[in-house]
């Protein structure tokens, strides 16, 4: 995710928390679907993706009084660059993120075996 003050500004507290709410509703509604439909894990990634385009085509088309082509062309250029910028900060954590997940899946085999 792009640094916060980029999405919420000093006072955003409340959003940002709010944004992180959602996301994590939307995250165990996500895998909660791939479970139910069987979709594996290199799927599911193009599927939101997918997802992710369309809503910000329909949203373009909203919100815009006049859409065109050009104009959407323009709004997909600015969404991927902000596609690539949470993917660049997101590198940033790679090491955090691998640590944390190996404590989480150690933790996991943990509360199997006294299962």
């Amino acid at each position: 995710m792009p640094d916060d003050d980029d999405l919420f500004d000093e006072d955003g507290q409340e959003a940002l928390d709010e944004f992180d709410r959602l996301t994590q509703l939307l995250s165990q509604h996500v895998v909660r679907f791939a479970e139910d439909e069987d979709i594996p894990d290199e799927m599911l990634s193009p599927l939101l993706l997918r997802i992710a385009i369309t809503s910000r085509m329909v949203g373009y088309l909203a919100s815009t009084a006049k859409p065109s082509a050009g104009g959407l062309k323009l709004d997909l250029d600015r969404f991927r660059r902000d596609v690539e910028d949470v993917i660049r900060e997101t590198k940033k954590d790679a090491e955090g993120f691998i640590a944390r997940a190996k404590e989480s899946i150690a933790a996991a085999e943990l509360d199997e075996d006294e299962d």
